[in-house]
């Protein structure tokens, strides 16, 4: 059976983002033992390469991976000592960037079930399915995120987490508080002060 070109590119994606991903993280060494090997590098081969210059594809593509940086694009020749990992009759492009994403949560079609969910998580819980949601992400094409808000500094950690090689995800800009439009639904202005309550260990003290 052929895959369409819609799975090859997929795939294409999958194994470009792993292989970043896995190389993402650090060699951990303890004290005295010896420096860290130097990087691997990886070349990914492919039949054709999109390089979102307005040129058409370029046939017998391959990208060059070494540690965690992709340091050429072309159809030059493997470098001597690299992993070559053929992709066959694959496109090869560049990492998807989503500018607007809250990665902590995932969206569902039934959306009053989603929003209990939320609700009842710990952020404790939250972080742990974060992280999977994060890998899903990576795995389709998106290398780069901007993640503009989420409660309780979760996509902090996981950012955090994803940039010391704990878990698998894209490059994380955070807001941390949510980013929205004056009178929007992140704008406090538009409430009226009385209806505003403060929370906190204050609601707990006595006098």
């Amino acid at each position: 059976m052929t895959a369409s070109p819609t799975t090859r590119i997929s795939r294409a994606l999958l194994a470009l983002s792993a292989v970043v991903a896995a190389a993402v993280a650090p060699l951990a060494t303890a004290a005295g033992d010896s420096p860290p090997a130097a990087p691997e590098t990886v070349v990914l081969k492919a039949a054709h390469l999109f390089d979102a210059t307005g040129t058409a594809l370029k046939d017998g593509a391959s990208v060059v991976v070494r540690g965690d940086h992709i340091v050429a694009v072309g159809t030059s020749a493997a470098p001597a000592g690299a992993r070559v990992i053929d992709l066959g009759d694959a496109t090869l492009l560049p990492g998807f960037i989503d500018a607007h994403t809250h990665l902590t949560d995932e969206f569902q079609k039934d959306y009053y079930r989603r929003f209990y969910n939320h609700l009842m998580r710990f952020p404790a819980e939250q972080a742990l399915y974060a992280a999977v949601y994060a890998r899903r992400t990576v795995e389709a094409g998106f290398t780069t995120v901007r993640n503009v808000g989420a409660d309780q500094f979760i996509d902090v950690g996981l950012r955090n987490a994803i940039n010391a090689g704990v878990t698998e995800g894209p490059r994380m800009l955070t807001a941390v508080h949510g980013i929205g439009s004056p009178g929007g639904h992140f704008d406090d202005a538009s409430f009226p002060p009385e209806r505003i309550k403060p929370r906190g260990p204050i609601e707990g003290i006595c006098s």
